[in-house]
């Protein structure tokens, strides 16, 4: 699919990379934690805020130990996510309204059937399946018969898994997919990123639109994805860094970091240019005044036969270039020329 709408974006390969702030479960249940970090957001520049929508009876067992290292013992999964999950249907009818006030696109990620119903009925714009989900296919199913996009993360997947879960959105009549390399590690070290996925992805699922979510820290490594054919990025974002009832909190950028991350996104757009070379403005007088011509080595008078002595290679590039140097040895000189002289054709009898 060459564009997809969301909200007044479009994303597409010939579009902007659109930014998503993921929120996540960073409100820690307070509605003004949440109303926070929409406003961050949207002073951060990102075009859109994404949270997660989950209750932690409906997502795991009491018993599931977590598989990310936060020096914290004793401590399942159920325990991580139930300090997290208590907003109720109204919460997030007053979180979505809040966002559409602050004009910024909000949507979710629903890691079961109910929330996604709620969300729908919210009116989001789209839907984003965890990396962790990508074979719940019920719920991928589910999800892709409301026929919005989907967002898909990859994280872990096997090709094969990445086919079946786009082969089961097709199924359902939804072509709106925007697939997102993601590596399932919290922090994600820089030379685990793996960039060069993005191009596979590009490759092998083409009429999809690739996009990155990063676990790294800070704001570099989303921006260099630009050069391997990213165009969404999802990145944690908080408000605070300091807290620290969500996990996320320490993976993530704020205000500041956002928008700095957003800079650097444009500037490897802007530098992207194409795939040949272009007769740059820019480099015109580069052209004439870094390139060379063939140069008179002494005074040479009218009539005279160019030899090899007479002759030098210097700058400016203005005149004869150094390629038709075996051209014009033996010709005939037309005028008097002093040394040190850019020689030019109507100075050549040929």
């Amino acid at each position: 699919m060459d564009k997809i709408s969301l909200g007044k974006k479009q994303l597409g390969m010939n579009e902007p990379c659109f930014t998503i702030a993921e929120a996540g479960a960073n409100h820690e249940g307070s509605i003004d934690k949440a109303f926070k970090l929409i406003d961050a957001a949207k002073q951060s520049g990102a075009d859109s805020i994404k949270f997660q929508t989950y209750k932690a009876s409906e997502l795991t067992t009491t018993t599931a130990p977590k598989y990310w290292d936060d020096n914290i013992e004793n401590e399942t999964q159920f325990d991580v996510f139930k300090k997290l999950d208590s907003f109720e249907n109204d919460d997030w009818k007053q979180v979505f309204e809040y966002a559409i006030k602050k004009d910024i696109i909000c949507f979710s990620t629903p890691f079961d059937e109910k929330s996604a119903e709620l969300l729908y009925s919210l009116n989001v714009p789209a839907f984003k399946i965890a990396s962790a989900d990508i074979t719940h296919i019920p719920l991928i199913n589910y999800v892709a018969s409301k026929n919005l996009p989907v967002f898909l993360s990859t994280g872990m997947a096997s090709h094969e898994e990445i086919n079946e879960a786009i082969d089961e959105i097709h199924n359902c009549g939804n072509h709106k997919i925007i697939l997102l390399h993601c590596m399932t590690s919290y922090p994600t070290k820089i030379n685990d990123a793996n960039l060069e996925m993005i191009k596979t992805l590009k490759k092998d699922f083409s009429e999809c639109i690739i996009g990155y979510s990063d676990h790294t820290l800070g704001p570099m490594i989303p921006a260099l994805s630009i050069c391997y054919g990213s165009k969404v990025i999802e990145k944690h974002f908080t408000f605070d860094k300091k807290l620290n009832t969500s996990r996320d909190h320490r993976l993530s950028l704020n205000e500041d970091g956002f928008r700095q991350m957003i800079e650097n996104i444009r500037i490897a757009e802007f530098s992207q240019g194409q795939s040949f070379r272009l007769d740059f403005d820019n480099e015109k007088e580069s052209v004439k005044y870094a390139r060379r011509s063939i140069v008179s080595t002494k005074k040479i008078s009218e009539n005279t036969i160019l030899s090899s002595e007479m002759l030098a290679i210097k700058r400016p590039g203005t005149g004869i270039s150094p390629k038709f140097l075996k051209k014009i040895i033996g010709k005939k000189i037309t005028k008097d020329i002093d040394a040190d002289v850019v020689l030019n054709w109507n100075d050549i009898s040929v």
